[in-house]
Formats: C-alpha cells, structure tokens, sequence
C-alpha cells in the first residue's frame, strides 16, 4: 500500500513544517533585523545554522535511539 504521506521518499509533512519554520524566521528577521545589533545576513547565517544543528542533533538521537 502506497504510504500518502511519503510520495517520494520524504515526508511532506515533515517538508511543510520546515519550510514554514524557514519563511516565519525570514518574516521575522526582515521586520525586527534592524532592531538588532546583528545584520540581516547574519541573522540569516546564524538561524540556518541553528536550524541545521537541531536537525544533525535530532537525526543522531534517532539512529542512537534505533527509529532510523
């Protein structure tokens, strides 16, 4: 039985809610930047690198956990 939820060997869900995550950070940084000692590219940089150690940790504590 084909699974809906994972069309094409990722999970759509998992995609949407990434993406979403992805464009409220960049609303977020475009309004609010300038009130922030940081600049906007580095506000960029350090919220993608945030958000891709979060998904290296998470991906880890599943393989460690057994789920992958």
């Amino acid at each position: 039985m084909v699974d809906f939820g994972n069309p094409a060997g990722f999970d759509v869900a998992t995609v949407l809610t990434g993406s979403g995550l992805t464009l409220l950070i960049s609303a977020a940084i475009l309004q609010y930047g300038d009130e922030l000692s940081y600049s906007e590219p580095a506000l960029y940089g350090v919220s993608g690198a945030v958000l891709a150690a979060l998904g290296v940790a998470f991906g880890l504590a599943l393989v460690v956990s057994g789920y992958r």
